[in-house]
């Protein structure tokens, strides 16, 4: 089996209060637990892109004054998605999930707000994400014989973060099949998977070139 990157860099787009919280006094981001979150309840970044992080502060209501913070993460034990056995266990978990909500006689969540093709508001995903992660999780309960959320947590076969692509914004040029807002995003659910936090704002050496 191949492995993702070991270390990646993060970048998650807040509020400057947020930043300052983090980045100034060595507090931790907050998890992210809303029903549409499309990869799962976590801390969730963008990978490896700055900019695209900083675009989604400005674009967000909620947020007064737009801020990014940087991070270290160890992706640890990941949920890949672009790797076609991850994929793969991601239909199980649906599947499973359907026949669990059909034995409910309950409709399943749905992905909602298309635009383009796209979901923006992807519940179905999330639901089918978080139990993917609860399979995971009763499976270690299964091998230590208890159900003990800190051993479970503590257990090397524990979901440490999820990776997945998302597409988004208009069509890069005329029948393309790439988009002009495409991009890699992270659920980290260890928060011990984040080495440290950054100020990822680049002050460039005027003698030198721009890396």
């Amino acid at each position: 089996m191949y492995l993702s990157p070991g270390i990646v860099f993060g970048f998650h787009g807040c509020d400057q209060k947020v930043y300052d919280r983090v980045v100034k006094n060595g507090k931790h981001l907050t998890a992210s637990e809303n029903s549409h979150d499309w990869l799962g309840s976590g801390i969730y970044f963008w990978e490896g892109s700055y900019q695209r992080a900083l675009e989604w502060a400005k674009d967000s209501k909620s947020i007064r004054n737009p801020a990014v913070v940087g991070a270290v993460i160890k992706l640890s034990n990941c949920v890949d998605l672009l790797d076609a056995e991850y994929l793969a266990q991601a239909k199980d978990a649906y599947q499973l999930l359907k026949e669990e909500f059909e034995a409910l006689e309950k409709p399943l969540p749905q992905n909602k707000a298309v635009v383009d093709d796209i979901s923006f508001v992807r519940e179905l995903d999330c639901q089918v994400m978080m139990r993917m992660q609860q399979m995971n999780n009763e499976l270690i309960a299964e091998a230590l014989e208890t159900d003990d959320k800190k051993a479970i947590q503590n257990h090397p076969d524990f979901i440490d973060s999820v990776r997945g692509m998302f597409p988004e914004g208009e069509p890069l040029y005329e029948n393309a099949g790439f988009r002009s807002k495409n991009h890699i995003q992270l659920c980290i659910v260890n928060p011990n998977a984040i080495i440290g936090y950054f100020d990822p704002k680049k002050r460039r050496n005027p003698n030198y070139k721009a890396v």
